[in-house]
């Protein structure tokens, strides 16, 4: 009997065992981040390009088993999908211990606010109460800076946006949530950045309001909302669309829930400190366009910026009015995607209108960082699960979320020697274009998806 070709049985085998696969992209992770990190100590060119190799193989390994794992994603089971997730998180967390990696400078800012809170002064932050909380109990459980102990709780965080995103239970969750589970270019900011706990909480929220728990999808977004505000864009969203369909008994109950558990985590602190509470919002408003952004992109060619010392995060030194002018366009956008809830008529639509909000501003917005692609990848994850009508658009999907993850990784915090804007571009134009195709696929649904 002739054997079938290596590929085919290859592919026959990761039907019946996906799981396999998703392996296959941890152990890639974890096996070139020695060589990621060699790259990153050597400044020169050599670690340039020992760096961009290793991230390119990474990147290549794990797409190459997402898209067997896609082949036979009927077979995918939550229990193992959270392991694999696990074992991602857990093993790049021991391998950095092991090796010595020095924890990212915010991880040392959130000691910083978490030992103030805990010697009883409320800290001027850039960060809500809700997050400033959540440091003072990982410095008090695991010391300055608490590296293993925020690992972990940022695992937890993760698993639970994986379990969300499952929960959608439509043909396409399964293998979306596999995507995030185990995709490793944002495994930096899983470990140093809190931006999976605000990320989790959003997730829930959108998938207790896919069933109708308003009052519970809005605790679940107030709380997030605490940690980091993106997640009162979603409950903005879905308030308006309740309202439009004349359901006002749900919306009250969505801003009821919203409100006691975002005042719960927010009005103590206000009556202890309320100038440095506030500081959370007004610093952030305070700051100016910055290189990391779209707009920086935007207006570089026309010599309307002056980005000192190359620095991403640098102010761009823009002029007062066209700080404003950003800010009022971005407003508009968010007008404009609010407006569309009242328009849209599909309950799943409107949840994924509702996802897709935080991430329209996060992109238009004048301050941008690269920690914001944890929220992004998942809210495309949540859209395409609700909007997507074939195994193929599926698998676009998730390439193009991959390929605007790698560009971003080589932005920060794998920033070149050079070529750092070529990387930014690639990202936006990714991230801006799937994020615009998920929104006209909200408006014009294909109304009869292909079988997974």
């Amino acid at each position: 009997m002739v054997r079938p070709p290596m590929s085919l049985r290859a592919r026959a085998l990761a039907a019946r065992h996906p799981h396999v696969t998703l392996l296959g992209a941890v152990f890639a992770a974890l096996a070139t981040e020695p060589a990621v990190q060699f790259g990153r100590d050597d400044t020169t060119l050599l670690g340039s390009v020992v760096t961009a190799s290793a991230l390119g193989g990474r990147a290549a390994i794990a797409a190459l088993c997402l898209f067997i794992a896609w082949e036979g994603q009927r077979r995918l089971e939550l229990g193992r999908v959270l392991a694999c997730a696990a074992c991602l998180g857990l093993g790049w967390m021991a391998l950095h211990l092991l090796t010595g990696v020095i924890p990212d400078q915010d991880l040392y800012f959130y000691a910083e606010d978490g030992t103030a809170f805990l010697a009883g002064d409320y800290p001027s932050s850039e960060y809500p109460t809700g997050a400033v909380l959540l440091f003072a109990v990982e410095t008090w459980l695991g010391g300055v800076p608490p590296h293993a102990l925020h690992a972990v709780a940022m695992v937890g965080f993760h698993l639970l946006t994986v379990c969300a995103i499952w929960s959608f239970r439509t043909p396409w969750s399964p293998w979306l949530a596999a995507f995030v589970a185990v995709w490793p270019l944002n495994a930096f900011h899983w470990e140093f950045r809190y931006d999976l706990a605000p990320t989790a909480l959003l997730i829930v929220g959108l998938a207790l309001a896919m069933r109708d728990r308003w009052p519970l999808a809005g605790a679940a977004l107030g709380v997030g909302a605490a940690l980091k505000w993106f997640p009162g864009l979603a409950f903005l969203t879905l308030t308006c669309w309740l309202l439009a369909r004349g359901n006002n008994r749900a919306a009250l109950g969505q801003t009821v829930g919203f409100a006691l558990s975002f005042a719960i985590l927010t009005l103590p602190f206000l009556a202890w400190d309320a100038s440095s509470v506030v500081d959370a919002y007004r610093l952030q408003a305070d700051r100016g366009l910055i290189g990391e952004s779209v707009w920086y992109l935007a207006f570089a060619p026309f010599g309307l910026t002056a980005l000192g010392n190359d620095v991403l995060s640098a102010d761009a030194r823009v002029s007062g009015s066209l700080n404003a002018a950003v800010t009022i366009a971005q407003l508009l956008l968010l007008a404009f995607v609010v407006f569309l809830a009242t328009r849209v008529r599909a309950h799943s639509h409107a949840v994924a209108l509702a996802a897709l909000t935080p991430g329209v501003f996060l992109l238009t917005n004048r301050v941008f960082s690269s920690q914001f692609l944890v929220l992004l990848v998942a809210v495309w994850a949540v859209a395409a699960a609700l909007v997507v009508g074939s195994r193929r658009e599926q698998l676009i999907v998730g390439l193009v979320a991959a390929g605007a993850s790698t560009a971003n990784a080589a932005v920060h915090p794998y920033t070149p020697t050079s070529g750092w804007r070529l990387a930014s571009v690639v990202m936006f134009v990714l991230a801006i274009g799937l994020t615009a195709w998920l929104l006209k696929r909200v408006v014009e649904p294909k109304f009869a998806p292909d079988p997974p």
